[in-house]
């Protein structure tokens, strides 16, 4: 599904990142952490074909669908126009049904500039996952939310990925919630992966409120050499 070989992204003489190799199958789920500056940003953009690579190779099957940490959306559409741009007519009803799983579905004839943060956070968020892609990058996408949403939105989007057999690559800075949605999770640096691990609580329901996972937690605050 996504094949990442000894990849280097520079802007000019700056390194971005250097020597990161990944291989990722049909249906995985990998979070990826990281302390800021270290690339996570540009390796999304990168896998998704925004930015190209200074060395190495990246091979992917299948639609690519990334949000961005900026919702981006057109401010004078509405949200449902936002999420079907460029797309037929014919998949209104599935952009109901989405904008309905974040709890949008009253707002589908606003403009963005009637909604709060997070609710264009949301739009963003459906219009990545309209295009039924086979692999979905997110980069930051719940960082916007109050707890409540971001947990709300965290056990929706898990659950979608699972059934539709989306293969996932989340960029989060949240420690808690590279555990809770990834089956592997990833500690990336500049000179490429500096830590990984299979999450043996990925599939457990409540997996928040587990003692074990509190300590998987603290084993990659320790990769990462700091108190996130």
């Amino acid at each position: 599904m996504l094949s990442i070989q000894h990849a280097e992204l520079c802007y000019g003489t700056k390194v971005a990142f250097s020597n990161f190799s990944l291989e990722v199958q049909e249906g995985d789920m990998v979070s990826i952490i990281g302390k800021s500056g270290c690339g996570k940003t540009s390796l999304l953009y990168a896998i998704a074909s925004l930015l190209p690579l200074s060395r190495g190779a990246i091979a992917t099957q299948g639609e690519c669908s990334i949000m961005f940490q900026q919702d981006r959306l057109l401010p004078y559409k509405r949200v449902l126009d936002n999420v079907l741009l460029g797309l037929p007519k014919k998949m209104e009803d599935e952009a109901q049904a989405l904008l309905s799983l974040v709890g949008l579905e009253e707002k589908t004839n606003n403009f963005p500039k009637q909604l709060s943060g997070g609710e264009r956070q949301r739009v963003a968020l459906v219009r990545s996952l309209i295009r039924n892609p086979r692999l979905l990058l997110l980069d930051e996408p719940f960082a916007s939310l109050d707890e409540q949403t971001r947990e709300r939105l965290q056990d929706e989007v898990k659950m979608y990925v699972r059934e539709h057999q989306i293969t996932l690559l989340l960029v989060t800075h949240s420690i808690s919630e590279a555990v809770f949605m990834g089956r592997r999770i990833i500690v990336m640096t500049k000179e490429g992966i500096s830590f990984e691990t299979e999450n043996p609580y990925h599939e457990l329901g409540d997996v928040r409120s587990k003692t074990q996972a509190f300590e998987l937690q603290q084993t990659l605050r320790s990769h990462l050499g700091g108190n996130r």
